[in-house]
This record gives C-alpha cells, structure tokens and sequence, in this order.
C-alpha cells in the first residue's frame, strides 16, 4: 500500500475502507480479505483497495449460493422424499402461527440451516413446545389447547398426542 499522511489521507482512507466494508459482516471479512489479495494484480503497482475485498466478498457469497444449492439439487435426487433440514424443509424460514389479539396470526421464522441468510439464521430450531402440522407450520402447543388450532392441518397432529 502506497504511504499516506497521517492527517487527511489517513482519515479519508479510513473513511473509504469503512464505507466499502460496512456491508460484510465480521464472520466474511477475513476470508473476502484473504480471496481479494490472492486475486489481487499486485505486479502493476496498483494500490490494493477496499472495493477489491467488497467485489470478492460478492463473489465468495455467490459462489456459496450455488455449492449449496447444487448440493440440495444433489440430495433431492439421491432422495427425492427427504429434505436436508426438516424443520423449514429447505426453505430457510419456518412458518409461526401465533395466537395474539383474539387471533391466529402467522409469520415466519428464520431456520438455523443454512438454507437461512446468514445474517438472520437462529442458533436453535424452534422447541419441543412448538407442534408441527403436516404441512411444516408451527404453533405453541399451549396457544392450540387454549384457543384451538390455527388450521385443519394442526388437527391431526393434536388427535395424535
């Protein structure tokens, strides 16, 4: 890197640096460093910027998307009757149905696959409080025995208890 003054080049580099990193999280920001310098033309005297480590980080989470979905391709046709997570079947959110406001309402739920952004996965998939219908929605078993099932498809699953 080309030496800087230690006053308004300094603080306009890092400003530069900030703004072009702010977007990765810290768990990617290594390996986007190590990829853009080893892709780095460092014969040419250029000097090695932060939209280099930016356009690698776009590349490695691209590159990802498509390992893990050729990896889900993959497993559906060795097994086309499974799914690699079984609490989002390979979607990346469960369905929630809650029970607030004298009704059913649902929302969705970030999994702990990796079919989840990163950014958004949970650590866990949801607890043994949760009954799951046949479709893969969930709802607290507490919330269906006080106020009754969400839908149809939770009927089975609460006979069966």
């Amino acid at each position: 890197m080309p030496l800087i003054s230690a006053d308004t080049e300094l603080r306009i580099a890092i400003s530069a640096w900030e703004s072009a990193l702010k977007n990765i999280p810290d768990n990617g920001l290594l390996r986007a460093y190590e990829h853009a310098a080893d892709n780095w033309d460092w014969v040419n005297g250029k000097a090695f910027s932060a939209d280099a480590v930016l356009q690698s980080y776009t590349i490695l989470i691209i590159e990802d998307r498509q390992r893990l979905e050729a990896e889900r391709r993959n497993a559906a046709k060795q097994n086309p009757d499974t799914y690699r997570c079984f609490h989002c079947l390979d979607v990346g959110y469960q369905p929630v149905y809650s029970y607030r406001l004298q009704g059913w309402y649902s929302a969705l739920r970030p999994c702990s696959c990796e079919a989840a952004p990163a950014s958004q996965r949970q650590e866990f998939p949801l607890s043994m409080e949760f009954v799951r219908s046949k479709y893969g929605e969930y709802a607290r078993l507490t919330d269906i025995e006080q106020y009754g099932v969400p839908t149809d498809a939770f009927k089975d699953c609460i006979n069966s208890k």
